[in-house]
C-alpha cells in the first residue's frame, strides 16, 4: 500500500513542470503543439507517469485529450479569442 506521501513525492518527481488541474497548457510532442486546459491528474505507477487529461480547445482536429504531463508546459496566451 503506497502511503498519501508517497503519492505526493511521486507527482512532484513525475510532474517536473509542476502542471495542476486548471491550468492552461501547451502541450508539444512529436514536432507539433497544440493547446489545452487541464481538467485532471492521473497517477500511473506501473509506468512510473503522471498523465494530464485535458479539454482541448480546438476539437476539430484529432489531439490526445490524455497525455504525459511532462509533455505540458504552462501557456501564457488566452485560450479563446476574446477571453483573458
Amino acid at each position: 500500500m503506497v502511503s498519501n506521501r508517497d503519492i505526493e513525492k511521486l507527482f512532484d518527481q513525475w510532474n517536473p513542470n509542476k502542471i495542476k488541474a486548471g491550468d492552461r497548457v501547451r502541450v508539444r510532442m512529436s514536432g507539433y503543439s497544440y493547446i489545452g486546459r487541464v481538467v485532471g491528474l492521473d497517477l500511473d505507477i506501473k509506468n512510473k507517469k503522471v498523465y494530464a487529461n485535458l479539454r482541448l480547445v480546438d476539437n476539430t482536429k484529432r489531439n490526445p485529450s490524455r497525455v504525459d504531463a511532462a509533455d505540458c508546459y504552462h501557456a501564457m496566451q488566452t485560450m479563446y479569442p476574446g477571453h483573458h
